[in-house]
């Protein structure tokens, strides 16, 4: 027995109460730095080994008077050399026949290499916790079928669900149908070892319903047989970098809307212009006479224009186009011009025309109309009827010359029915009352919200 025991590949020693050598194994002697062969029977333990601390004294005295036990996976122990040995230990009382204590038996055995091969994992371990936890990313792992095993706190911000809430979903709950197909593809061809990585920008779907757009980054770790054992997946948010883009192709649509919208009125501004100089020319045997018609009816457009041009070409106000058409007739005209309307916005085409229309009209009361005479006025009203947007204008003259029908149908005339027709699809009816002239008009006018929107994002 006691041969077997010297012979134990571990450290063993039995003592008596006091403390003294009954046997020991070679390992043990081995272990405290003594040769294997040492003789220890009948000596005092703490004759061989004065230095040792009163914390194990005062262990040895409980173990002894009390029968405790005392153990310990993994303790440092310093030699003498400096040198830090981790020992796994157990002290216990043996006892005699009668039951009573005789003495205790002490287990030991060098562990310094399991236990520093334990702290370099824990290390490992808690580096990764700290990059995983705090990672500026979002970070998680899954399973090879897709079930979320674990996620930092970034991935929930970023997702837009709660912990509890992903480590019950598989990444397809997650992810987007339109987008879902080219990420299990991916998967499959990570899983195959046909790809070592992949990347990805994908939708998840957030907890609300929300799609919230990421760019994703999966790897693939395997087992130490080669069998997949969990993906690594990293997302970063590029919902600011989406709407930026959706935002440019917003402005470059808007952009090319504007260029085929300026276009179109360059287009017809000079229709008009080239109209304008033809009929005058055509209705005017007096070049002079044709020259002020035709600078004046050029002055009611840049009227108009200017307007626009301020409202970056998103349309003017029709208050405004009427004040800036009918400024130019002065000697007080103006003051004998009443505007009563509500508030109605004209896209450019439309403030365009109607500027030439109360241009003509003005002309035709200035030379034969009530503005001929100081006594006469024009009440120029409107109404705009909801839903379709109809707009009703009525020009009326009073206190001016009697009135009679004219015997041939002028420029003007024709200018304002072809202009309501075409631009605005409304149609323009003149009574030639003795009192003075009206002209009412009706016209259709396209919801704000459909109108040119800004080149800067602000809405009209």
């Amino acid at each position: 027995m006691l041969t077997a025991l010297r012979q134990a590949p571990m450290g063993i020693a039995i003592f008596d109460r006091e403390m003294r050598y009954l046997a020991a194994s070679a390992q043990y002697l081995t272990d405290q730095g003594l040769p294997g062969d040492t003789p220890m029977e009948g000596r005092l333990h703490y004759e061989v080994f004065p230095d040792i601390p009163q914390r194990w004294r005062d262990i040895h005295a409980r173990v002894l008077t009390e029968g405790a036990e005392f153990g310990h996976e993994g303790e440092a122990f310093e030699r003498a050399d400096g040198q830090v040995e981790w020992i796994r230990w157990s002290i216990a009382p043996w006892r005699a026949d009668d039951g009573s204590i005789g003495g205790l038996v002490l287990y030991t055995e060098e562990v310094t290499s399991r236990v520093e091969a334990r702290l370099r994992l824990e290390a490992a371990e808690g580096k990764y916790r700290a990059v995983f936890t705090q990672a500026a990313m979002g970070v998680a792992r899954v399973a090879p079928d897709g079930q979320l095993l674990e996620v930092n706190d970034r991935f929930c911000e970023i997702a837009h669900r709660s912990r509890a809430d992903l480590l019950t979903r598989t990444y397809q709950e997650i992810t987007h149908p339109d987008d879902l197909d080219t990420d299990m593809a991916q998967a499959r061809a990570l899983l195959a070892g046909d790809i070592d990585t992949y990347s990805i920008e994908k939708r998840y779907i957030g907890q609300a319903g929300e799609p919230v757009w990421i760019d994703l980054t999966v790897s693939l770790v395997r087992k130490s047989g080669g069998e997949p054992d969990y993906f690594i997946s990293v997302i970063a948010d590029i919902a600011a970098r989406k709407d930026a883009q959706a935002e440019q192709q917003r402005y470059q649509g808007q952009l090319r809307l504007m260029i085929n919208e300026l276009n179109h009125r360059v287009k017809n501004t000079l229709a008009t212009v080239q109209s304008m100089a033809a009929q005058t020319l055509r209705g005017e045997p007096d070049p002079l006479s044709a020259y002020e018609k035709f600078e004046a009816r050029l002055m009611g457009l840049s009227e108009v224009h200017e307007v626009l041009t301020r409202e970056r070409w998103h349309g003017a106000a029709l208050h405004e186009v009427a004040h800036r058409a009918l400024r130019p007739f002065g000697d007080g005209a103006s003051e004998r011009i009443r505007l009563d309307g509500p508030e109605v916005w004209l896209t450019p085409g439309a403030a365009l025309t109607m500027a030439l229309v109360f241009h003509e009209l003005a002309t035709n009361a200035v030379k034969y109309g009530s503005l001929s005479r100081h006594s006469g006025r024009v009440d120029v009203t409107w109404t705009l009827q909801r839903p379709g947007e109809r707009l009703r204008l009525t020009w009326v003259e009073t206190g001016g010359p009697r009135v009679a029908p004219p015997t041939r149908r002028g420029f003007g005339s024709r200018l304002i029915e072809r202009a309501l027709q075409g631009e605005l699809r409304g149609s323009a009816a003149m009574a030639f009352d003795a009192a003075g002239l009206t002209c009412a008009m009706e016209a259709v006018l396209p919801d704000r919200a459909d109108m040119l929107t800004l080149i800067d994002g602000a809405g009209v």
